[in-house]
């Protein structure tokens, strides 16, 4: 018989199998609340799920069969969560099991701190499963929403604790079908969790606390394992869809700007309005053309060099002006110029020997021809 028991626990990377003999916190008698068959199996899979998650090296058989590859991959980011990276010290946090009790039958929460002597650096929630003395693991994300609604649209299939905007969904399911088309792929199927912000996502991801995501709220997560975490409960995810489709056909390292440039346009802005809408590309350029009117004098191949941030603390400039570029490069050479571009290779030097070769683009004219882009823009 299984039993699901549901562990909020810090995952570190050097719980050993002393920690079965004793407990991380000694105000917490675990025989009275586990079964001791259960308790030495429990910790022993823990400390061996810990051990890998410390190296990023969590296996498939460590996870429960249901959810194995998005819980590795969540559980694969604790990699060096032990250490203080600032002070170059490993061992600098530790763990600390702060609660553990029973909450219905054979289903247990216990909570445990990675702390040191003055700061707290993560909480994080774990479901394990027992079959005949053997424990797996994984991201409690289903226990969480195990009694939310679920509407499918396409290829994406929606979760959400109350409600959703299908008029945002079918676009996004569009945008989806129509990126993986244009690279010539068949477009997936995606398990799309609506979440008011990043804190929430830290939640079902299994985070109570994380000291290095505090006060994020703008950010959304995915596509891991075809699901998929909202950018402040936006039902549209096709700035990162894109990238995720790119992945699949790029060889060569990554290029920021021409892939930056072809998500804002194909997709969008990746955050959010003062409205909750996606910020588009016509949005950012009719703002762009009112900061040039206003700063005429600006240095277009400065903006687009250094990318500072002129429409707020997340959209860049650089990324709206590839943007425009990229979708010259398209007019003149097609999806195919486009693979070319995706797959130029890391650097500025690459991105323009791709966009010379379609458009005439460089350097040295850079202000001339983008500002002529700008002049005919009708996106």
């Amino acid at each position: 018989m299984k039993k699901y028991i549901l562990l909020i626990g810090l995952l570190a990377l050097n719980i050993t199998l002393i920690f079965a003999q004793m407990p991380v916190s000694k105000n917490i008698d675990i025989k009275s609340i586990i079964p001791a068959d259960d308790e030495v199996g429990l910790l022993n899979g823990l400390d061996t799920l810990l051990s890998h998650a410390a190296n990023g090296t969590v296996l498939i058989g460590e996870i429960n069969p249901g959810d194995a590859r998005l819980s590795r991959d969540i559980l694969n980011t604790l990699k060096g969560i032990k250490s203080n990276e600032k002070e170059k010290i490993s061992n600098y946090f530790k763990p600390q099991l702060i609660n553990l009790y029973k909450t219905c039958d054979s289903q247990y929460m216990a909570e445990v701190a990675f702390i040191n002597e003055n700061s707290l650096r993560a909480v994080i929630d774990l479901i394990a499963n027992e079959n005949n003395g053997h424990f797996t693991f994984s991201i409690p994300l289903y226990y969480f929403t195990h009694n939310w609604k679920a509407t499918t649209i396409g290829n994406i299939t929606y979760h959400y604790p109350d409600s959703m905007n299908p008029k945002r969904a079918k676009i996004f399911d569009r945008k989806n079908t129509l990126i993986a088309t244009k690279l010539g792929l068949q477009p997936e199927k995606f398990d799309f969790y609506l979440c008011n912000n990043y804190q929430d996502i830290l939640h079902l991801h299994g985070f109570e606390y994380d000291s290095e995501s505090a006060g994020v709220v703008t950010d959304g997560y995915g596509p891991g394992d075809s699901t998929i975490f909202s950018i402040m409960h936006n039902e549209d995810f096709s700035h990162d869809i894109f990238h995720y489709y790119a992945a699949k056909i790029r060889k060569n390292s990554r290029n920021s700007a021409a892939e930056e440039g072809i998500a804002y346009s194909w997709g969008n802005a990746y955050y959010t309005d003062e409205h909750g809408e996606m910020i588009t590309q016509r949005q950012m350029v009719v703002k762009f053309k009112a900061y040039l009117q206003k700063y005429h004098q600006s240095d277009l191949f400065e903006l687009f060099s250094k990318g500072p941030f002129i429409f707020g603390d997340e959209t860049k400039v650089r990324s709206l002006l590839a943007s425009l570029i990229c979708d010259e490069v398209e007019r003149k050479g097609g999806i195919a110029a486009i693979k070319e571009l995706i797959d130029c290779g890391r650097g500025d030097d690459n991105y323009f020997k791709i966009v010379a070769k379609y458009t005439g683009i460089n350097a040295a004219n850079f202000d001339v021809r983008v500002k002529e882009l700008l002049e005919k823009y009708n996106g």
